[in-house]
């Protein structure tokens, strides 16, 4: 298994791939790398078919139905990757109608 997802370029140009980090028990991290976001972006942690977002220590199971459940490790990286990208654009288009750099609202 690869250590990254593909590199997807958003809206605005800025670059967005998934850093794959396996755990000791077939567990997998997926670390949001987001140009937009110089303070780290979010994590998804993957086990057993579950998708979880993370929140410091504590793990909020995915609601959506499309991010919701993987098969495998590759699978759920690349629906990481989607989840992510998905908010990205929304806080592009949040910047764009509010008018502020889309940095902003990353911090």
């Amino acid at each position: 298994m690869t250590t990254h997802t593909e590199t997807i370029t958003l809206s605005n140009g800025a670059k967005l791939r998934v850093r794959i980090e396996r755990g000791p028990t077939n567990d997998v991290v997926l670390h949001e790398q987001n140009d937009l976001n110089p303070f780290g972006g979010g994590r998804i942690y993957w086990l057993g078919r579950v998708l979880f977002l993370m929140f410091g220590d504590e793990l909020l199971r995915m609601q959506n139905a499309r991010y919701e459940f993987a098969e495998t490790a590759s699978e759920a990286a690349e629906k990481a990757l989607a989840f992510f990208a998905e908010c990205a654009e929304t806080c592009i288009q949040h910047a764009k109608a509010e008018g502020i750099p889309v940095e902003n609202c990353y911090t």
